[in-house]
């Protein structure tokens, strides 16, 4: 039985996706169980696995490793990924070229303050990349980041996003799962 998927990244993340020496993707094929196969004229990926012992779902998280590369991650954060409860979310920036620019600046915010008090805040990993902001974390955490960013987004104050993070994170330490119990339900 063969599994395969293809998927497409910025040329420009070819480089990080094969690493020094091919050693990132030698690592996703050992980790995975499964081939790589790079195009680098176009970007075009093709994860496949033939051995009938290996896992479906490890091709799965061997595209969301390419994925995450291919967005801006390095490969030691993509990796965490190969995890059963790690996940990746991508929010894709709407609007202008002018907006999205202002977006990911709020985002990011001075000297990188804004992106890393929510990363911290929420024991993620972000990458700001081109119109899209990515997440690595588990579902838990990917939600509380998903919350600090679309307030940003919707242009809610640094300081408050910060408090409701701290408030959160507070909460989380003191019964881990009351943490959700105060939030409304997500439109979707």
């Amino acid at each position: 039985m063969s599994i395969s998927c293809r998927i497409k990244i910025p040329k420009s993340r070819i480089g990080v996706l094969i690493g020094r020496n091919g050693e990132t993707k030698a690592e996703i094929q050992s980790l995975a169980g499964v081939k790589v196969h790079i195009d680098s004229e176009d970007g075009s990926i093709e994860i496949s696995s033939t051995d009938e012992t290996v896992d479906p779902t490890d091709v799965w998280k061997a595209r969301d490793i390419v994925k995450a590369i291919g967005r801006g991650f390095n490969a030691d954060k993509a990796f965490y990924l190969i995890d059963d409860s790690i996940y990746l979310e991508t929010i894709q920036l709407e609007g202008s070229r002018n907006n999205i620019k202002r977006l990911k600046a709020r985002l990011i915010g001075e000297k990188g303050k804004a992106r890393n008090m929510i990363e911290s805040g929420t024991d993620t990993y972000i990458s700001i990349f081109g119109s899209q902001i990515s997440i690595i974390g588990d579902i838990d955490e990917i939600r509380s980041a998903r919350e600090a960013i679309d307030m940003l987004i919707r242009g809610s104050k640094h300081g408050t996003v910060y408090r409701l993070l701290e408030q959160k994170r507070f909460k989380l330490r003191q019964d881990p799962m009351k943490i959700w119990k105060d939030l409304p339900p997500k439109d979707d």
